[in-house]
């Protein structure tokens, strides 16, 4: 049962609550007013975006321009109460929308946020979902005849799946789903065990354990044979290991001949260098007599030049260090002096151009500020030119707001006041819209009035007009016009008026811009000039600034080149002196040269007379090596001697022979024990294949037995699943044949009680849910070739039928268990006397127990049968709809 509704931003409702009652509730108004648009938020609400058509999209139901929307649908269902609050986001430009927010709400504890598993829980809940509802449940507007045009097929699935048949039907595709695939495991193991089978066959024909003691025999023959040639290969290995003792041993005697021949011959060779060794030394000790003769000579010559001897050396080179060291310092003392003199020259005529320099910057510094004073003073000129053009525009606007009526004081306001003669346009126009809108319902209503007088009779109470209120209302009604028309012209004047002060307060209020423009731009002039004076005073400070700084350049330079003057002289004597004390210097080394050579000269006499004694002593020492030498050869050949001996014992040959043939033999016994290795190897692998065969011809009986017992366990299986899908069927047209029964006599039982004075006798549902009404002659009709009103009379029938049908299988007899029955503009269509029969309709569905009917209508007609009723309005300037309560 319905309680409450509450939406924002959902089509013409801007903000909606409403409280819903168990009974009839008629919700009335005029077409396009929004009372369809309150079932669809329902519908909506409980729903989702589900419930939306495919020629339309979620932004269609969001009102226009808003950005977010929300529905808020309160129910009870089997003593519980429920809450569904669907929120939405909208981009109007982009013309999307999406669901934010599906909350589910059980006796207020959240049950699912989430669209998808709150659209699942509401589907379960009332056992249907949104399609269902809208066959059972919602008859919506211009859908009336959907039942009576639908496929018998498309009609029998409906009537179904409310009645939960389908899911019978679901239980037999998944019993039928079952009892194919155990059919497909059926021939699978079928397959199975006959290939187990012949694989058996096949391996039972190779006689696996005859063949294994086979094998096993001939491996215990084959290790007997190679034990005895394992015996026979020891002893030839022994053999063979002793000849090989004997040859490596006449072998190593050999050797041992070749290496003490072979270091005779060394000795020999050593012997031979030791004494050209000696001669070498011989004439290296000549060599360097003749050497030290020469060094004599030269040491006297340089004795000569010194007037210096030889022994006292070390003390004349100290004194010629010292004195080359002195001269030295000396030299160093003049070069540096003289730099440092020469680098004050350069400074000084550095100093002495950058003061010109400077002179002549700061001189071109004075003819530029020179210059930009003269520019400075013309800008001044300008800027009083613009402030005297200002002062004459200030005045002008002046007179103008004068002539509009203001003073320049009360203009310190002005947008207040244009608020408020806008504000009070804005009221005259939203008054001449209501008139016209209140003009133009009356007129209508007084054509319609017009028009039911004219036919005599009222079409919604089929009561004469005369003396009634429409004929009185519209002697009123034009009263009313005049009245309002004469207020539109008076209106008309006023908002002239209006207009009129708008655009001189507009005036003004541009005035004061322009003045504000005005004074700013003067007050800048100003500005400019006071800054531009001062700019000038700054250059004047400058120029004096940079006459001082000439004056001081010019004396600088003054004493600047006085001092270049003195320094060149100084220079010229440091360069003097250095020449005298270079000439010196150069004397001092080259006696000092002298000296040291001849130092040098005396201490290789030490080193030649020094070899000369290590090469005599080296000479000594080879002699005593060539005794030894001569010592070491003779013991050798002695050795020779007895090794010469000992191979005189061997016998070569013979030896070299034996062990050929003990070779041979030895080859021979390996061969014949590694085909015998061969031959037990290809036993041991038939064996092992003979054992896998016996191990496997187990295994596939074991699994031949399985398959067997699998199979009877299949056979069962699918007997089951056959006769389940056989139930589940028989269930199916059983409930479907007392389906159709019932439904047929709840249809004719609403339709006698509808047509009781009417030309038809009553409706037939066959088996295969065809629809066919008789006449009272007995002539079958089609319902679709009813007319109009009889039409859809005929489907509110069949929907209130399964309605009741459905309530029948409901475990509640007073149809607390159901939704509301809703029914959206149901009198499209019908005639007054169809809409008679609609009320009684409405009676009787309440009178056998429904206990909410929800009518959504534009006939007042059907106000009489409500136990509630709501009227929809739309206010025709802002187009949002308003509900409330008669």
């Amino acid at each position: 049962m319905l309680k409450r509704l509450n939406v924002e931003n959902i089509r013409s409702y801007k903000e909606l609550d409403i409280s819903f009652k168990n009974g009839v509730t008629v919700v009335s108004g005029v077409n396009g007013s929004g009372k369809s648009s309150l079932l669809e938020a329902c519908f909506t609400g409980l729903f989702g975006s589900k419930t939306l058509d495919k020629d339309f999209v979620l932004s269609d139901i969001i009102t226009k321009g808003a950005l977010k929307a929300s529905i808020l649908l309160e129910f009870e269902q089997n003593g519980h109460n429920y809450s569904i609050e669907q929120s939405f986001r909208n981009d109007p430009e982009k013309g999307r929308a999406s669901n934010t927010k599906s909350i589910f709400r059980k006796d207020g504890d959240i049950i699912f946020d989430q669209a998808t598993r709150t659209y699942e829980s509401v589907t379960s809940l009332l056992n249907m979902d949104e399609e269902a509802y809208r066959n059972c449940v919602y008859i919506r507007q211009g859908e009336i005849d959907v039942l009576i045009n639908s496929k018998p097929k498309d009609r029998q699935k409906m009537i179904d799946d409310l009645l939960q048949l389908g899911k019978l039907e679901e239980y037999r595709e998944r019993s039928s789903s079952a009892r194919v695939g155990v059919g497909r495991h059926q021939r699978d193991n079928e397959r199975r065990i006959k290939e187990f089978g012949a694989e058996i066959k096949l391996v039972e024909d190779t006689d696996p354990s005859g063949r294994l003691a086979t094998l096993k025999t001939r491996a215990g023959q084959i290790d007997s044979e190679m034990a005895s040639f394992n015996e026979k290969r020891d002893r030839t290995r022994s053999l063979i290991d002793e000849v090989t003792k004997k040859l490596s041993e006449l072998s190593e005697l050999s050797d041992r001949k070749k290496s003490v021949e072979q270091q005779i011959k060394e000795l020999t060779d050593r012997k031979s260098k030791s004494f050209q060794s000696i001669d070498s030394f011989s004439k290296d000790i000549r060599s360097h007599k003749e050497l030290l003769e020469s060094r004599q000579v030269r040491v006297s010559e340089i004795e000569s030049q010194l007037k210096a001897n030889s022994k006292d050396i070390e003390s004349l080179i100290v004194q010629m260090d010292e004195a080359e060291r002195s001269l030295r310092d000396a030299l160093s003392e003049l070069k540096s002096k003289k730099a440092v003199s020469e680098k004050d020259l350069l400074s000084i005529a550095q100093s002495v151009k950058d003061s010109e320099k400077q002179i002549k910057s700061i001189e071109d510094t004075a003819k530029d500020a020179d210059s930009k004073i003269k520019g400075v003073y013309s800008e001044i000129e300008k800027h009083k030119v613009s402030i005297a053009g200002l002062e004459d525009k200030h005045k002008n606007i002046l007179s103008k707001i004068v002539s509009l009526g203001f003073i320049l004081e009360k203009l310190e306001n002005i947008d207040e006041v244009l608020d408020l003669v806008n504000d009070q346009q804005k009221r005259f126009y939203g008054r001449e819209s209501k008139l016209k809108v209140k003009i133009s319902e009356l007129k209508s209503r007084i054509e319609k009035s017009k028009q039911l007088l004219a036919a005599g009779k009222c079409p919604t109470c089929g009561q004469e007009l005369k003396g009634s209120c429409v004929e009185q209302s519209s002697v009123s009604d034009n009263e009313t016009i005049k009245q309002l028309e004469a207020e539109l012209s008076e209106l008309k004047v006023k908002q002239a008026e209006a207009e009129a002060r708008v655009d001189k307060v507009k005036s003004a209020r541009a005035c004061k811009s322009d003045i504000d423009v005005v004074l700013r731009d003067i007050e800048s002039a100003k500005e400019a000039i006071d800054r531009d004076n001062k700019r000038i005073e700054e250059y004047k400070l400058h120029l004096r600034e940079d006459e001082l700084k000439i004056k001081e350049l010019l004396s600088g330079k003054e004493v600047l080149e006085k001092t270049i003057d003195g320094t060149k002289i100084k220079v010229e004597g440091l360069r003097q002196e250095e020449e005298l004390t270079l000439k010196e210097h150069s004397k001092s080394l080259e006696r000092l040269g002298l000296a040291r050579e001849m130092q040098k000269i005396m201490g290789e006499f030490e080193k030649i007379t020094s070899e000369i004694r290590q090469m005599n002593e080296k000479i000594k020492g080879i002699q005593e090596m060539i005794s030894l030498f001569e010592g070491q050869i003779g013991e050798k050949k002695e050795s020779v001697k007895d090794i010469d001996e000992k191979i005189g014992k061997f016998d070569k040959k013979e030896l070299e022979s034996f062990s050929k043939d003990y070779s041979f033999a030895f080859s021979k016994i390996n061969s014949e024990i590694d085909r015998l290795k061969l031959e037990k190897g290809e036993v041991m692998k038939k064996e092992g294949m003979a054992e896998n065969d016996r191990t496997r011809l187990s295994g596939l009986k074991k699994n031949l037995d399985m398959l067997k017992n699998r199979a009877d366990y299949l056979n069962a299986v699918y007997s089951d699943a056959e006769n389940l899908e056989s139930m589940y069927m028989r269930i199916r047209a059983q409930l479907r044949s007392s389906n159709i029964q019932t439904l047929d006599r709840l249809i004719n039982e609403i339709f006698s009680f509808m047509y009781s004075n009417n030309a038809y006798s009553h409706v037939m549902l066959d088996a295969d849910y065809n629809l066919t009404v008789f006449e009272k002659d007995g002539t079958a009709l089609e319902p679709k070739l009813l007319s109009g009103g009889e039409r859809a009379l005929f489907n509110l029938v069949l929907r209130c039928a399964i309605y009741r049908l459905l309530s029948l299988g409901t475990s509640s007899h007073d149809g607390a268990g159901l939704p509301p029955l809703i029914m959206d503009e149901p009198t499209v269509f019908l005639d007054r006397g169809h809409v008679h029969q609609l009320i009684k309709l409405i009676d009787m569905m309440r009178d056998i127990g429904v206990a909410q009917i929800l009518i959504v209508s534009h006939d007042e007609s059907l106000i009489d049968s409500a136990d509630h009723v709501f009227a929809v309005e739309k206010d025709p300037v802002t187009n949002n709809s308003a509900i409330y309560a008669r």
